[in-house]
């Protein structure tokens, strides 16, 4: 049975290159595309970004690394 929630047509198509965005040269990012339905509804409880970390590090106990310092630092 599909749900509305399976349905990646609507997914967003959030992502990939953004000028200016401040990223450190060489740095790689993931870049992973979510339904535009729940970032809109992320997006209207405040920052996505900082929503899905949160729900990350609280439901699976995650913790941040801390990356090597480069000289650039």
């Amino acid at each position: 049975m599909k749900t509305e929630c399976d349905d990646k047509s609507d997914w967003c198509k959030r992502g990939g290159a953004r000028p200016g965005c401040g990223r450190k040269p060489g740095v790689k990012t993931r870049p992973v595309r979510l339904p535009e339905w729940l970032l809109d509804e992320l997006e209207r409880l405040g920052d996505p970004r900082a929503l899905i970390l949160d729900a990350c590090q609280n439901q699976y106990a995650l913790s941040c690394k801390p990356q090597p310092e480069t000289e650039n630092d």
